[in-house]
């Protein structure tokens, strides 16, 4: 199965912003270590400019942020109960491929 990632426009700016004000830098400070103006930093935050692979690359690494940080949505994590937990442990032990697929499908019917 593949993992798609949708950003919407504007998007990865806001993700830019936040994220720089969480590591607590100023636009100024990110223009400097990335290589770019501050009104360049604000242009991307406020999604006036489009972004490059390599610049987004750049950015992460200054705000020293995995790079998926800007695609995907951080969701709160789940609560297992114990027998989830123990459910989850054994099947991560589960090698062989086949079988995996095997049970990915009685799950999904058990799931109906």
């Amino acid at each position: 199965m593949k993992l798609r990632f949708f950003v919407k426009p504007g998007e990865i700016g806001l993700k830019i912003r936040r994220f720089r004000q969480n590591a607590g830098l100023s636009q100024e400070k990110l223009a400097e270590l990335v290589g770019v103006t501050p009104q360049q930093v604000q242009k991307y935050e406020t999604a006036k400019t489009r972004i490059s692979t390599d610049r987004i690359q750049l950015i992460a690494d200054a705000l020293q942020i995995n790079v998926t940080e800007f695609f995907h949505e951080r969701h709160e994590a789940l609560t297992l109960n114990e027998a989830e937990a123990l459910f989850i442990q054994k099947l991560r032990k589960v090698r062989d491929p086949q079988l995996q697929e095997s049970l990915t499908v009685i799950m999904d019917r058990l799931a109906k």
